[in-house]
């Protein structure tokens, strides 16, 4: 590897202590807090509705499955991907057919046979069917020579594969170093959506349920587990030194929800639970555990449905080099590390909540997705829509005092909306056939946006109606496939004989005008204040245009007002349920009026001018007059509303104003999101200092009601933790003296005495304490994430690393990402790119230390063959975003200059489109309007 560095630094981190070496292996976590998303990244590409839909990818309908018995023999433990399997694959022809189809994909079929089934089980053989593969639809047709009647039959197919190494999907290996310094492997699965098929074939569509029953041959000295428990495990008759692992019968359940693992794990158990984990590991899966045990007993009372109805136990595993995520194979779910276990002294406050949202979610799962699965993956939204919700809903329930519940609207609801105000955005509903266009079903959608309107309804109709309709939906439904319809069916037969809607109103009614189209209403109210009316109109909200349209919703709303504030009072809804309506109300016309209580509806509210300096006004007065949950949704409304051109962004920076009497955590989490537009658009202008002394303004009072920004009081909430770390990060960012000399202190401190502060704030401590960090203090940092072997908290320190501002230390950081040097095997690839990531994201220092250090042509083509020429794009585009003046752009061009053909014109040509419409924004309305009112608020 050439090295090009300078200062007394150069070698620094590729000379690191040897203590290294006996950390390989360590794992990547998400950037983000875990992102609720299982089995895949979420693309940002936006789903086109019309996009014509091959069915020719669905399998025939001739024959149906009802048993699978697989049996496998792997030798993983040696590194080694070949795997060999049976599989029968007990079978009825419905109407007659000639050929029996399932799904195949990587897989070398050696032989087949055919056995017809006699009414009292016994198997008469039916010759040995010819078989084709269709590579384009992965399905393999097996053709028996006849047409084969009505009845039941076997089909027995021999096989191998390949353990997939380059994604974590079908049946995959990874593997992790023991204390004693041994690289360990790990078998594991990953099957959603359609990848059941690369580890046997099989009938891989939801619908097509059937039980599974599995054994799986391995080195005596693994272990194996699955969805069911072991019956037994018994000698391999075949390969001395292995054993058969024999499990269960499952449940009738859909392929795409079997699993096992095949590992030297060891477990920790309570009851019927269990989690699995390395053994250099377990000792922090306790936490798992433990909330394991409590999410369960709150779902089993919420859902009036006990798992243990179905299924006798319930598995987590942590698997290393996943990433994050998880995975909610029915008995037997998997994560990433990251997702499920937690070390009190290393891991953050963020940590512990996110395992226990992603335990409370994939447990969800368990009743809405393996008990009750979608007829088609048109329906994903029953499953990943529920398990949304139900993350926040059974987590809070399991752990009231953390007020996880506080968190939905600010990660879920207003997530949402993001995407979904293009006018290119899918419905909730949406077909697909392919596998990618599957994947792409797992989307903002799926998941953010169907568990918000699914919120919306458990509030109009009540939990308790809820929770009812649901026992119904999962009575008529176990263990079959469901549609939309089958869960309004039961939703209305737990309000049936009630007033709970409008007469002659039904849930289907007023569902299907949520997930049958896209998008989703701004509600306008316009007031009149000389008789107390109000119309309500509605359309739909696009992010960057108003335009007719002819969308209709079925809108619950409610509201407060300044004379009847009951924020708390969810009980009762009104319906708009045409374009307009005029409403009579007693609001007097010196007293503010806010609509959709607690952000329990998915829509914006917009506001006539005089109501929104009203809400301000009152803010400033006296915060507490309007729920909490109500103040982040007014700041998130106010400003995306500006940004649409609805209103004028004055309003919105108008109302943050009283955001130096806020000391609640959500108001702050929808404002971050627009001191932040703001910052990356001014930062490196001649207007940044006016929205410094605008930030100063609102953070300042609370800044300095924190006290020690660098020690955790024992009684300190986890809202409150919330709250300290944005605070301090901004306080940190715009440069207070005060937060910069605590941070320094803090990391001082902990090199000295080689004691690394509190996880909980860590990252603020070690990202700010760097600003002016020795080389001594900064090889101090990279040494604990070296060393460390929990994968969150080396992600932590990561993005910890990436915020320093000395130029050579962060080359050098990128160095150790391109390098391959065998002291640095500890890092893998997620490692690597996180690395790269966490130098463009912390600041304009970091970016400028990637322009420096990949102008070097031979830097540049060793990262390109590290990273591919995907990671580069994507370093020049966040270069190019984060480019603010004229000096910054001749860097910019300088940089693509000394890239030349190491990326393609087209890249080039929009890094420097997006350096164009960055400078085109301040003389755009927004752009002046903003910039002027930062002005005058600073003279």
């Amino acid at each position: 590897m050439v090295l090009h560095l300078g200062k007394n630094l150069s070698l620094l981190l590729l000379v690191v202590s040897s203590s290294m070496l006996a950390v390989i292996g360590q794992r990547p976590a998400a950037h983000l807090d875990w992102s609720d998303r299982e089995f895949a990244p979420i693309s940002d590409t936006l789903s086109p509705r019309d996009d014509l839909i091959d069915q020719s990818y669905r399998l025939p309908t001739d024959t149906v499955p009802t048993h699978y018995t697989i049996r496998l023999h792997t030798d993983l433990h040696t590194g080694s991907r070949a795997f060999s399997g049976i599989v029968d694959i007990e079978l009825d022809v419905i109407v007659p057919t000639d050929a029996i189809v399932v799904h195949n994909r990587g897989l070398t079929v050696a032989s087949a046979a055919l056995y017809a089934k006699e009414e009292d089980g016994l198997l008469v053989e039916n010759g040995f069917p010819h078989y084709v593969l269709d590579a384009r639809t992965e399905q393999l047709t097996f053709h028996p020579g006849q047409v084969l009647p009505i009845g039941s039959y076997v089909l027995t197919i021999e096989y191998s594969g390949l353990l997939e190494t380059s994604s974590n999907s079908g049946f995959f290996l990874k593997s992790y170093v023991n204390d004693d310094g041994d690289r360990r492997y790990v078998g594991t699965t990953q099957f959603e959506s359609t990848n059941a098929r690369m580890a046997y074939p099989c009938y891989d569509e939801p619908l097509l349920k059937a039980g599974h029953t599995l054994w799986i041959t391995h080195i005596a000295e693994y272990n194996a587990v699955s969805n069911m428990p072991v019956e037994e495990v018994v000698p391999s008759e075949k390969h001395e030194g292995y054993v058969t692992t024999k499990f269960g019968p499952t449940p009738k359940m859909s392929t795409y929800l079997l699993a096992f693992g095949v590992s030297d794990f060891v477990s920790i158990e309570d009851g019927d639970q269990q989690v699995y984990a390395r053994p250099n590991a377990i000792h922090e899966a306790d936490f798992a555990l433990e909330a394991g045990v409590k999410i369960l007993d709150a779902l089993n009372t919420y859902t009036y449905v006990s798992y243990y109805d179905y299924m006798p136990k319930l598995s987590q595993m942590a698997i290393p080099d996943r990433g994050g995520g998880a995975m909610e194979n029915w008995g037997l779910v998997k994560y990433g590390e990251t997702a499920l276990l937690f070390n009190p002294a290393r891991n953050t406050y963020r940590t512990r909540k996110s395992i226990a949202v992603v335990i409370a979610h994939e447990y969800a799962h368990q009743w809405f997705g393996d008990l009750v699965g979608p007829h088609w993956w048109s329906y994903i939204w029953l499953n990943e829509g529920f398990a949304n919700l139900f993350g926040y809903i059974a987590s809070d329930l399991a752990y009231p005092s953390e007020r996880y519940w506080d968190l939905y609207a600010v990660e879920n609801v207003q997530n949402a909306f993001g995407p979904d105000a293009s006018d290119s955005i899918r419905p909730m509903t949406q077909d697909a056939t392919t596998p990618s266009a599957i994947s792409g079903l797992f989307d903002s959608i799926a998941y953010d946006k169907s568990g918000s309107v699914l919120n919306m309804f458990r509030m109009v109709l009540g939990d308790d109606n809820f929770r009812a309709g649901l026992k119904v939906y999962f009575e008529d439904r176990q263990l079959d496939g469901a549609v939309a319809d089958d869960l309004y069916a039961g939703l209305q037969a737990a309000i049936d004989g009630t007033d709970v809607l409008p007469k002659g109103y039904t849930v289907k009614q007023l569902m299907d005008s949520w997930t049958t189209e896209p998008g989703y209403p701004v509600l306008t109210v316009r007031r009149n204040y000389d008789d107390g009316s109000v119309i309500l109109s509605q359309e739909r909200f696009y992010a960057d245009k108003s335009s007719p349209n002819a969308n209709l919703w079925y809108i619950p709303y409610s509201f407060a007002t300044a004379s009847n504030p009951d924020f708390d009072d969810l009980s009762q809804f009104q319906w708009l349920s045409a374009k307009a309506e005029r409403v009579e109300t007693d609001v007097a016309a010196d007293e503010w009026i806010v609509f959709n209580k607690q952000q329990t509806g998915y829509y914006r509210v917009n506001y006539d001018a005089h109501n929104w300096l009203m809400i301000a006004s009152a803010l400033r007065d006296d915060p507490s007059a309007i729920h909490r949950l109500n103040r982040a949704q007014l700041i998130n409304d106010a400003f995306n509303l500006a940004r649409a051109n609805r209103h004028d962004m004055a309003l919105t920076l108008d109302l943050l104003r009283y955001l130096s009497n806020e000391h609640e955590y959500a108001p702050w989490a929808a404002a971050n999101g627009v001191l932040n537009y703001f910052y990356n658009k001014l930062r490196g202008t001649a207007n940044y200092h006016d929205f410094i002394v605008y930030v100063d303004a609102l953070i300042g009072p609370v800044f300095d009601s924190l006290g020690d920004i660098s020690t955790v009081p024992e009684d300190e909430t986890l809202l409150d933790k919330y709250l300290k770390q944005l605070i301090s990060t901004w306080a940190c960012r715009i440069g207070y003296t005060e937060c910069i000399r605590q941070t320094t202190e803090a990391l001082h401190t902990a090199v000295e005495t080689n004691t690394p502060v509190h996880p909980d704030v860590s990252y603020v401590v070690y990202c700010y304490g760097l600003k002016g960090a020795t080389d001594e203090e900064y090889r101090w940092l990279f040494d604990q994430m070296i060393n460390s072997g929990n994968e969150a908290e080396r992600s932590v320190l990561i993005d910890a690393l990436g915020c320093a501002q000395d130029q050579s230390q962060l080359i050098s950081l990128l160095t150790v990402a391109i390098g391959s040097n065998s002291e640095l095997n500890s890092l893998l690839s997620g490692e690597r790119s996180r690395i790269v990531s966490s130098i463009y994201s912390s600041s304009r220092f970091g970016v400028e230390a990637l322009i420096a250090a990949l102008s070097d042509p031979l830097l540049a083509q060793e990262f390109v063959d590290r990273f591919g020429q995907g990671t580069l794009n994507s370093v020049v585009s966040n270069a190019a975003s984060r480019t603010n003046n004229d000096g910054e752009l001749q860097q910019l061009e300088d940089f693509l200059a000394a890239l030349g053909n190491l990326i393609s014109p087209e890249t080039a040509e929009a890094a420097v489109r997006t350096v164009i419409t960055n400078g085109e924004w301040f003389t755009t309305y927004e752009g002046v309007l903003s910039t002027t009112y930062f002005s005058d608020f600073t003279n």
